[in-house]
């Protein structure tokens, strides 16, 4: 699985842009948009990442695609702390983190890391 991210300058519109641009090819996205002054970050999954990719190019839009890794932790107090501090105790670093499911028991999270074999070691059966 992967997971796209694309960086702009933030208007009114960009993440309707971006919606619209997948909208047209029928890919179904879980999205997150976070902005931080004048720019912005879009970061996703797609459910036809060939879709996506063709989708993005045929736009114009410059995407980062990153390999991701889905996470499965107990929704509870404490529990995003101590997956993070597994993570950062053994090098890893987090580059994406994107909500996917939540429920009363469970929460569900794609995560790009720069070393993918450390963090499915260290996370072990969290790691789906």
């Amino acid at each position: 699985m992967s997971a796209f991210t694309i960086e702009f300058q933030d208007h009114p519109g960009r993440l309707a842009d971006v919606c619209e641009v997948m909208a047209a090819r029928d890919v179904n996205l879980v999205i997150c948009g976070l902005a931080h002054g004048d720019s912005g970050t879009v970061a996703f999954i797609a459910d036809d990442e060939a879709a996506a990719r063709s989708a993005l190019r045929d736009a114009g839009l410059d995407a980062t695609e990153r390999d991701a890794l889905t996470v499965r932790l107990k929704n509870a107090p404490g529990a995003g702390a101590a997956t993070f501090r597994k993570l950062a105790d053994a090098g890893v670093n987090v580059e994406v983190f994107l909500p996917v499911r939540v429920s009363d028991s469970q929460f569900v999270a794609v995560l790009c890391v720069d070393d993918h074999e450390a963090a499915a070691q260290v996370l072990g059966s969290a790691v789906a």
